[in-house]
């Protein structure tokens, strides 16, 4: 969800403002920038995410309550560069989308919040609760991470847009939204995983296929 054609409570964009940049100067910080750097293909797949996540993003039909609905891709993006990256990339991502005009300035802070800030946390708590199972395998991973997460990532963005915002959104509707969310990212993952799975940071070969070192 995004603000689409509202626009949020002065108190609302100064609090999201300073969590967001809070978060993204931690992410800075600490962002895996020497594995990066040491690897093209990872450098490929970030310049990708940020050519692709603008256009992904923009494909936002409005909803009753005048805010906006799109697919995320956080999850996939998480996933493949740990969430220091995941938070870099959606920010430049949304500096775009204000560049352009697809967003406006005044409802920056909270978009980013809800589009990237939430979506990353749920995907890293999924995959930290994944990561706790006992008995685990190449399915927990995209199906459970993947696809679920990515499910409950999306659900959990309008969630608390709903709670912020109040709009009057035809919630069935919205709910039946994020199977497609699913359906990427679970895809996706299932395909970097099995043929690129290097470039994959989560991925663990020993955690969910039992190789060796």
């Amino acid at each position: 969800m995004n603000l689409g054609e509202l626009t949020p409570d002065p108190a609302l964009y100064w609090f999201s403002l300073a969590l967001y940049l809070l978060v993204l100067v931690i992410a800075v910080l600490t962002a895996p920038w020497r594995s990066l750097l040491a690897r093209r293909e990872r450098q490929n797949a970030l310049g990708l995410a940020i050519i692709t996540l603008p256009m992904l993003w923009s494909m936002s039909p409005g909803l009753p309550g005048g805010v906006g609905f799109q697919l995320l891709g956080m999850t996939t993006v998480t996933l493949i560069f740990g969430w220091q990256l995941a938070v870099v990339i959606g920010t430049i991502t949304g500096l775009i989308l204000l560049i352009v005009g697809t967003w406006q300035q005044a409802a920056l802070p909270v978009n980013l919040a809800l589009v990237v800030l939430i979506p990353v946390a749920v995907t890293m708590a999924v995959l930290a609760a994944a990561n706790l199972l006992r008995r685990t395998n190449l399915f927990v991973y995209m199906l459970g991470v993947g696809f679920f997460g990515s499910m409950l990532a999306l659900l959990a963005s309008l969630w608390v847009g709903v709670l912020l915002l109040n709009p009057d959104l035809d919630h069935p509707l919205v709910l039946l939204l994020t199977f497609p969310e699913g359906f990427l990212n679970g895809a996706l993952i299932s395909a970097l995983t099995v043929f690129y799975p290097e470039i994959v940071r989560t991925y663990d070969d020993v955690r969910y296929l039992g190789k060796p070192r």
